[in-house]
């Protein structure tokens, strides 16, 4: 029962989560909202405030705000980041609702409680071992019992018996035609189908026919040899001798007084009903009530485990991504740096001012935006400082931003040449950046050789892997045919 409470209080407050989240969304300032289909993730907004909550107790906040801002510099980091914050509130929602789902079913089917049990289902053959809990003189006890198999009467042992007289020969000969001509492995059966019998096997000799029913014609002579084989038939102290011949022919070639006391009353119960196909429990015994349940299949913790390594392995995946597209991004920066600072040495030696240049590098970008396969982040970042300049920022401190923005020694060092030449002039500048420019490109040309050595390196593993296949074209044709 409080397994069916633990499950409905996880459903509601799922659902009750979804439906505050809508709420709660209509007060997203305007600038973090997104519109269309993407409003359906409103349902996810009071996760996104616990995450954002758990951030800033963590103190991780600003490291994530800094990585939208970086990753979406000109494309509303804030909605970005709420996007993906209410994703992970939906998907914590449905967490809860999948666990409630999965305590709900388990507590009404029973794999939280224990079911009492009256009778216990003997095994076809053999022996089994029942274990059950015992509720007895207030204690509780685990307890275990062999289960042996239904015995057989002295009826369904002459029964079985005459059936094994009639049925053996076809039972044993396997591939072979009949037993005067056996050449093929015979199959010697350790129990009468069906029955508890067991069945021992010997021959009359070994060299022609083994304990296992391994036939060696090449031994035998022309004529072939009669080998007598005898199956002794025992069950208890029932014992049948039964013997068929064969013409092999030639081819070529629990530890306290209550528990010791239960065990030992189960085991006489399993003795009194050894004809019965259930043996049924006792609900009393000795004066008190006993009652048996069967050990519970299931354990609340077990699902709760389940949906936090599931939600750990979704952190894990999320942090993964976002440190593959952080490595990206610093990749694009490098590469698109010799670029820029070209860009700027033209326009710069032509007579522009820092400024136009920017902004005539900015505007050819933003017109041939849409024609990119790829984010080009510098020029991103290049947008936001011409942005930012618009507002009325200093060139100073507007460049000096950029390079911190951008996070790379390189575009530190650029923009510290652009607020020397503010400072000092242009005189000694374009010297610096035809030096920066030709450093760019030769770092230009490393990183290509770099990325062809790690393109090589990775295409080791497919190679590897032809070799093994055409190894194995050649070797297993090689020993089929041996």
């Amino acid at each position: 029962m409080r397994s069916i409470w633990a499950a409905t209080i996880l459903g509601s407050a799922a659902v009750a989560a979804v439906i505050a989240g809508f709420v709660l969304a209509m007060k997203i300032p305007p600038e973090e909202r997104f519109a269309g289909q993407k409003r359906l993730l409103y349902a996810g907004y009071l996760g996104a405030l616990g995450k954002r909550w758990l951030m800033r107790r963590l103190r991780l906040d600003g490291a994530e705000e800094s990585y939208y801002r970086a990753m979406y510099v000109n494309d509303r980091p804030g909605a970005k980041r709420t996007e993906a914050d209410c994703r992970f509130g939906i998907l914590v929602a449905a967490l809860m609702l999948g666990l409630s789902v999965a305590v709900l079913w388990s507590a009404y089917s029973g794999g939280f409680t224990a079911t009492a049990l009256h009778r216990i289902d003997r095994p076809e053959e053999g022996t089994g071992v029942a274990r059950v809990i015992a509720r007895y003189r207030g204690g509780e006890f685990a307890l275990s019992m062999a289960v042996t198999e239904k015995q057989m009467t002295s009826e369904e042992l002459l029964a079985s018996a005459a059936e094994a007289e009639e049925q053996m020969v076809s039972w044993i000969l396997g591939e072979n035609p009949g037993v005067d001509h056996v050449t093929k492995p015979l199959t010697f059966p350790e129990r009468i189908p069906g029955t508890p019998i067991a069945v021992s096997w010997s021959t009359s000799d070994y060299r022609i026919v083994d304990y296992s029913g391994n036939v060696h014609p090449e031994l035998c002579g022309e004529d072939g040899e009669a080998v007598v084989l005898t199956a002794t038939l025992t069950y208890g102290d029932w014992e049948e001798i039964m013997q068929i011949p064969v013409l092999v022919c030639s081819i070529g070639e629990e530890s306290d007084i209550n528990r010791r006391a239960l065990e030992e009353m189960l085991a006489q119960v399993s003795k009194d009903q050894a004809y019965e196909e259930q043996i049924r429990l006792p609900e009393q015994w000795e004066g008190e009530r006993v009652e048996f349940y069967e050990e519970r299949k299931y354990s609340p913790w077990m699902f709760a485990a389940y949906a936090a390594l599931l939600g750990i392995v979704g952190i894990l995946v999320d942090v993964s991504r976002r440190k593959k597209l952080r490595k990206e991004r610093e990749n694009r920066l490098l590469r698109e740096y010799p670029e820029v600072v070209s860009k700027m040495t033209l326009l710069m030696e032509a007579g522009s001012t820092i400024r136009l240049a920017w902004e005539r590098i900015v505007d050819d970008y933003v017109r041939h935006r849409g024609r990119r396969s790829e984010r080009e982040y510098v020029y991103e970042e290049m947008l936001h400082t011409k942005n930012r300049l618009s507002l009325g920022v200093s060139e100073e401190a507007a460049y000096e931003e950029f390079g911190r923005r951008c996070g790379n020694i390189r575009y530190l060092r650029l923009s510290s040449v652009l607020v020397q030449n503010l400072k000092k002039g242009s005189a000694g500048v374009l010297p610096l950046l035809r030096k920066e420019a030709a450093e760019a490109f030769c770092d230009r040309r490393e990183q290509a050789k770099q990325r062809g050595e790690e393109a090589g390196t990775k295409l080791l593993l497919p190679m590897a892997g032809i070799l093994i296949v055409i190894l194995a074209m050649i070797l297993i044709p090689a020993f089929m045919s041996l």
